[in-house]
């Protein structure tokens, strides 16, 4: 085989490869809303952060792996709400099933129903997931789960809600989920010394000096209420604070505590009941689990949170002429 046949060969070959990753890709993107047994995305509104339920118009998932354009994200989960101005925002776990690693992915809203992807934010060379996004004065900041950095790690809005860069490290550790709170003038973070010990620091500001709780570990070993689930929510003079409840397994269901007591050396808390408040149901989108709650009120004083849940979340699109009329979650409800 002379040298002109060597080189049409290997062309040749090039070619067929690249001719069957493509195909396969195309394969991927078409029987991937045949997914089943993953984490997705759901919307609920209520009067109260306690009193919250889906809407019977607009079954849950609302926001499923199957709206990214990307065959290799298998699941979005971690979900948190955002509305800003009649324009609702949603900050997720992404996972790229072909590196491991979890990205930051967003979505943005008209109604809180309907979504559609923006684009991923937020990716690191490690792992990162639970993208806790919080305003200060004018700026967003989100502080992601960054635990195989072993630091919790402050990002910084520069142009909402698609562009992200590095602000500093709070503190070290080996922490999964941080859970910041602003409250009697002091920014507290809930976090969860991996695997089940719960651990709070405190700042006197975002960027200040953050300090150990002098009780940590508040919880060691304990599954059923050390690692955190979503937003906590101040309610007068109490904090209401989201754990998940991981004792029949991982993302199981989620309780509710509201805590009593915080300061820089006390803290108390009790379970609203005894009963969960989020668990696996049904035969299909939750059927295996949920572990995410993250409510927000809007200025109308009505409630709404974002939820995840494990199971079979296959679904068709909704068509552009089935979407309502009604441009905000509340209108749907009302509707209801």
């Amino acid at each position: 085989m002379n040298w002109k046949s060597k080189v049409a060969l290997i062309l040749t070959v090039v070619l067929a490869v690249g001719i069957s990753y493509q195909a396969y890709r195309a394969y991927k993107r078409v029987t991937k809303k045949h997914s089943t047994n993953q984490w997705s995305i759901g919307i609920i509104a209520g009067p109260h952060p306690l009193a919250l339920e889906q809407s019977s118009k607009y079954p849950n998932p609302r926001f499923t792996a199957d709206d990214i354009p990307n065959p290799e994200i298998s699941f979005v989960a971690d979900p948190f709400l955002l509305e800003e101005n009649g324009k609702w925002f949603l900050f997720f776990e992404m996972f790229d099933k072909e590196t491991r690693l979890g990205e930051i992915g967003a979505a943005t809203s008209d109604d809180g129903f309907h979504w559609k992807f923006a684009g991923t934010v937020l990716e690191e060379p490690f792992h990162l997931s639970y993208p806790f996004v919080i305003k200060e004065g004018d700026t967003y900041y989100m502080i992601p789960e960054s635990r195989a950095a072993r630091e919790v790690r402050l990002y910084k809005a520069v142009d909402f809600p698609t562009k992200w860069e590095f602000d500093r490290v709070l503190f070290p550790g080996n922490y999964t989920d941080p859970t910041p709170v602003s409250y009697e003038g002091t920014w507290w973070i809930f976090t969860t010394r991996h695997p089940y010990a719960l651990d709070i620091w405190y700042a006197d500001e975002l960027h200040g000096e953050w300090k150990p709780h002098k009780r940590n570990p508040i919880y060691r070993n304990d599954k059923s209420r050390a690692r955190n689930g979503g937003r906590p929510v101040v309610l007068g003079d109490k904090i209401l604070r989201f754990a998940q409840d991981n004792r029949e397994g991982y993302g199981r269901k989620l309780r509710a505590f509201l805590i009593d007591v915080l300061s820089e050396d006390q803290f108390e808390e009790h379970a609203v009941t005894p009963d969960p408040l989020l668990f696996a149901h049904g035969d299909s989108w939750a059927k295996g689990g949920m572990h995410h709650y993250a409510p927000v009120m809007t200025l109308s004083g009505m409630w709404y949170a974002s939820i995840d849940g494990w199971g079979d979340w296959a679904r068709e699109p909704i068509p552009d002429s089935e979407i309502d009329t009604a441009t905000t979650l509340e209108e749907h409800l009302n509707e209801e």
